[in-house]
């Protein structure tokens, strides 16, 4: 086997990036605020957001400037996590958080310039490939340990891996593994025997030595690297290996481990002894603790970081500021300590199209009230954008359109809607959702919803649950609800990353227990073309899925796009290191300090 080294020279992506406005800043800020905010990322030249390729990055990582070390600082969110599993760690937060403690075969690093580097993390490269990018070779470095102080080995990050393939057990990761793995549309995880597909033998993945693990493909995965900065390649010893309540308290590699945590309530992150920094070039042990407190008021949070008393001068959010809240902060001190810039999602309401017929999609899309729902949410031009393409425009080919006409802006047109329900039948159609009742602000978007869809002719039913089980059941495939109301985020930089995710049918029944398929679409059309834009050159790739997302929208319309995100939030005057992580959607925590 002839193996390729992923060089340096092989990695400048530049994104593609329409202005989207990243918001008003201060005319005037403090030295302080503006070497703060230097390393957060920006525009290269061209346009893009840079993404380069460091295969010989090494440890420890840069300096954050003025950089201190000790104190606490404490995240103030309204959302409240479902797990963090590293196996099911798909959502934004989630991610963020667990970059303090679990490392991966690779990462990336947000530097000084403003520019993405793609770093080897536990490995020492960023993976050697045979010819066709079938066959993927990394070795680990030496000195990583579990914080228990035992030794990682290649076989652990072989059973994390296999465990990624048990999405009954442990649904709703991501699944890269089961589109581009050998036999990964077959392989059922380490929990089933073999005579139920699983067990412990898996041909995807092989540990010749307690340092090297090759990964194998089904067909070539040239972005493997990228992918492999998820915490799905986080090490995982099966002796420790507690299934469905390892969320609880995954094993750490990173600077950090868990303390204590409540699910819903708390999670208390403390310093990890056996974490080496000599090794890691894209992390830092500043702070000796990190609270995060879920399930707040999202005001009330919001008006403690703006007032900024006590222990508040140590917090932050990744929270999007209410519009209410602008008048305090915008042209104010609170301004200083707002950060705002672009993002890499796009929202969209998902339709069930098991459940929803065609002609009631398109008369929804007509009826959808979308000014009157950002304003009940509290949205404001700091937070969205209106959207009508299921691409985020940083998406490299990304192409403007807009199928359904109304610009995603304005309240509908209910008579429109009510008329095109009737000519097809459908008259009084129940759309059905869920929300959280223990969030006041998600009662009243749920309220006006159900006022602006009957108005249109639709029977309407809104169920109301816990907020910390509102993923679960949006993540259900078989919950009551027929429409889900969330975004979805480019996990790197491709489109590589959106339709093979979303939009492919086989997942639906890899994936009997989760819904990465949240349109439960499954078109023979779309899952082919989807193969043979995958298949093409990479740099052909770009045009052709922008061609494939207006064919969705015109032929099939498995979702309605509401806004593309951008990202803002608030911090402390005493949080130190404050940087924007575009592709984060939120704070960089690798390099917060507390100001002593």
């Amino acid at each position: 086997m002839r193996w390729r080294r992923l060089a340096a020279v092989a990695g400048v992506v530049a994104l593609g990036v329409a202005a989207c406005g990243g918001g008003a800043t201060p005319s005037e800020r403090a030295k302080e605020q503006q070497e703060q905010k230097a390393a957060s990322a920006s525009p290269s030249p061209g346009g893009g957001y840079e993404v380069l390729l460091d295969p010989d990055a090494k440890g420890p990582a840069k300096d954050v400037p003025g950089a201190q070390r000790g104190g606490t600082i404490t995240t103030l969110t309204s959302a409240a996590p479902e797990t963090f599993d590293p196996t099911r760690a798909y959502y934004i937060d989630v991610l963020a958080v667990l970059r303090l403690t679990a490392r991966t075969l690779t990462a990336m690093e947000l530097r000084e310039d403003g520019k993405y580097y793609l770093v080897p993390d536990l490995a020492t490269d960023l993976g050697q490939h045979n010819e066709d990018f079938t066959e993927w070779r990394f070795t680990l470095k030496d000195g990583i340990k579990f914080e228990d102080g035992t030794p990682v080995t290649s076989k652990d990050i072989a059973y994390a891996v296999k465990r990624s393939f048990a999405t009954e057990e442990l649904p709703s990761g991501p699944t890269y593994q089961q589109t581009y793995f050998l036999d990964g549309d077959k392989y059922k995880g380490p929990f089933k025997s073999p005579e139920q597909g699983g067990g412990p033998d898996y041909a995807g993945v092989e540990t010749p030595d307690d340092k090297t693990i090759v990964l194998k493909m089904a067909k070539p995965f040239p972005d493997l690297p990228f992918y492999t900065t998820f915490p799905v390649f986080t090490p995982i010893p099966e002796d420790k290996d507690t299934k469905e309540n390892y969320g609880n308290h995954p094993l750490a590699t990173g600077p950090y481990k868990f303390e204590s945590y409540q699910k819903g309530k708390q999670l208390v992150l403390t310093r990890n002894e056996h974490w080496d920094p000599n090794t890691d070039p894209a992390r830092h042990q500043y702070v000796d603790k990190f609270v995060f407190k879920f399930g707040q008021d999202p005001i009330k949070l919001q008006e403690q970081l703006i007032a900024d008393k006590g222990p508040d001068q140590y917090a932050i959010t990744y929270d999007g500021v209410d519009a209410s809240l602008l008048p305090k902060i915008q042209n104010k001190e609170p301004e200083e300590r707002m950060l705002t810039g672009p993002g890499t999602c796009t929202f969209f309401v998902y339709l069930d199209t098991r459940r929803i017929p065609l002609e009631v999609r398109r008369a929804l899309a007509v009826a959808w009230p979308h000014d009157a729902l950002h304003k009940a949410a509290g949205d404001s031009p700091f937070t969205y954008e209106p959207a009508t393409t299921i691409l985020p425009k940083v998406t490299p080919g990304w192409q403007n359109f807009d199928v359904i006409g109304n610009g995603a802006k304005g309240d509908g047109d209910p008579e429109k809607a009510r008329k095109m329900l009737e000519e097809s039948g459908h008259l009084g159609f129940e759309i059905v959702w869920s929300y959280a009742n223990d969030d006041e602000i998600a009662a009243q978007v749920s309220a006006v919803r159900e006022e602006k869809l009957q108005a249109a002719g639709f029977k309407t039913r809104a169920i109301p649950m816990p907020r910390d089980q509102r993923r679960a059941d949006m993540d259900n495939p078989n919950s009551e609800t027929n429409i889900r109301i969330l975004g979805w985020c480019l996990d790197w930089p491709s489109a590589t990353t959106v339709f093979p995710a979303i939009f492919d049918g086989r997942l639906i029944e890899l994936n009997p227990n989760s819904a990465p398929n949240k349109s439960f679409l499954n078109e023979p059309e779309v899952n082919s073309e989807i193969d043979r834009i995958g298949s093409l050159p990479i740099e052909e790739q770009p045009a052709e899925w922008a061609k494939l997302d207006k064919m969705l929208m015109e032929k099939y319309l498995p979702v309605i796009p509401t806004h593309y995100g951008k990202t803002n939030f608030l911090h402390g005057s005493k949080v130190g290191g404050v940087v924007l992580d575009v592709y984060g959607g939120g704070p960089d925590y690798t390099k917060l300090y507390a100001k002593q």
